[in-house]
C-alpha cells in the first residue's frame, strides 16, 4: 500500500514537472534588514533581506482580519507537494520584527516567486480564468468549476492542479493578480491564499459535474485529460492531508500567530470562526470524496467514447 501511494505520487510530481522550489531560511533568531514598505489596498507589504536572500513580510490592515495569517500559511503548506505556491513563515503577534507595520499584530513571511500575470504586459496567460466564483456570482452557471475554467486548465499542466489546491482549500479568488508566471522556467505559482478554509468549492464542483453530464454541454481531448489531472492532484491532496491533522496544523500556526487561549489577540470572535474553519475542513473533505466519485464516472464514460473514435465528448 504504501509502495502504490510512493508510485502514484512520483508519478504525479513527474507530470506537475518541479523547478527548483524557494525555500524559508529563518528560524526567528536571524537578523531581518528592512529593505522598503508600501501599503496596498488591503495590506502593509515590506521587502526584507535575511542572510543574504530576499522575502516579503504582509499584514493585513484590517484588524478584524488578522486571521489570514493563519489561512494564509495552512493553505501554503497544503500546497507544498505540489510545489506550487510560495512558502509562508508565520511571525507571531509578540515578535518584533523589522518591517512589521503593527508589531503588536502577526504577520506573514514570504519567499518571492516573480511576477504575476497581471503584471506582465506580455504574459501569454493575461486571457487566463480559473477563478472560482462564489458570492460574487451572478448565477449558479457562473459559481465554482464552469466548463470555462476547464477549458482554461488545458492551457499548461500545472493548472489542473493549481484547480484542484483551490478545490480542496476553499480559494474562490484565484486571479491573475495572484497567480505568479516564470516564462523562463515556464512555472506558475499561487499567492495569496488568505480568504480559504471558509466555503466549500467541491460541493459545488459536484453539482455542476452532474449539472454537465444531463446537458449537451461538449468536452475535448484535452478537457477529460485536465479533469484527470486535476482528479489526481486532489487525491493526493486528500490522501496527505486527513481532516483531523489538517485541523491540528489549523491550531498550531493559530497559536503561532497569536490566537490562542491566553493570548492578548484571543477572543470569543476568534474562537468562533476558528471553530469555522474547523468544520469547513471536515465538511469540504467528505466534498471532495464525492466529487472524485463523480469526476471518475464522467471521465470514465467520456473516455469511453472517445476510445470509440469521437472527436469531442457530448455530455
Amino acid at each position: 500500500m504504501a509502495m502504490g501511494r510512493i508510485v502514484f505520487l512520483e508519478s504525479l510530481l513527474f507530470m506537475i514537472t518541479f523547478s527548483l522550489f524557494p525555500k524559508i531560511y529563518y528560524t526567528g533568531k536571524e537578523p531581518v534588514t528592512l529593505i522598503d514598505t508600501l501599503e496596498t489596498k488591503n495590506c502593509f507589504v515590506s521587502y526584507v533581506k535575511i542572510k543574504g536572500r530576499n522575502y516579503l513580510v504582509k499584514q493585513k490592515k484590517d484588524y478584524k482580519k488578522q486571521l489570514a495569517v493563519v489561512r494564509d500559511a495552512l493553505s501554503a503548506y497544503v500546497a507544498e507537494d505540489l510545489a506550487i505556491a510560495h512558502e509562508i513563515y508565520i511571525i507571531g503577534s509578540t515578535k518584533k520584527v523589522p518591517g512589521k507595520r503593527k508589531q503588536h499584530w502577526p504577520a506573514t513571511l514570504h519567499t518571492l516567486v516573480g511576477e504575476t500575470i497581471r503584471k506582465q504586459k506580455n504574459c501569454k496567460y493575461k486571457l487566463l480564468r480559473i477563478r472560482q466564483f462564489w458570492a460574487q456570482a451572478q448565477s449558479f452557471s457562473e459559481k465554482g468549476l464552469t466548463k470555462s475554467i476547464i477549458n482554461h486548465m488545458t492551457w499548461h499542466k500545472q493548472l489542473p492542479v493549481i484547480v484542484a489546491l483551490d478545490l480542496m482549500i476553499g480559494n474562490s479568488d484565484r486571479h491573475c493578480g495572484n497567480l505568479c508566471y516564470d516564462p523562463v522556467v515556464d512555472k506558475f505559482y499561487a499567492i495569496d491564499m488568505d480568504d480559504t478554509f471558509n466555503k466549500d468549492l467541491c460541493i459545488i464542483a459536484c453539482k455542476k459535474i452532474k449539472s454537465m453530464m444531463r446537458s449537451d454541454i461538449v468536452f475535448t481531448q484535452e478537457e477529460i485529460n485536465a479533469l484527470k489531472q486535476m482528479k489526481q492532484a486532489l487525491k493526493l491532496l486528500l490522501q496527505k492531508h486527513k481532516p483531523k491533522a489538517l485541523i491540528k496544523k489549523l491550531y498550531f500556526f493559530a497559536k503561532k500567530a497569536g490566537f490562542a487561549k491566553g493570548c492578548d489577540l484571543y477572543s470569543d470572535r476568534i474562537r468562533r470562526k476558528l471553530l469555522y474553519f474547523e468544520k469547513m475542513i471536515s465538511k469540504t473533505n467528505k466534498s471532495a470524496y464525492q466529487l472524485l466519485s463523480v469526476l471518475d464516472r464522467i471521465i470514465k464514460q467520456k473516455s469511453l467514447m472517445l476510445d470509440n473514435g469521437e472527436k469531442n465528448v457530448v455530455v
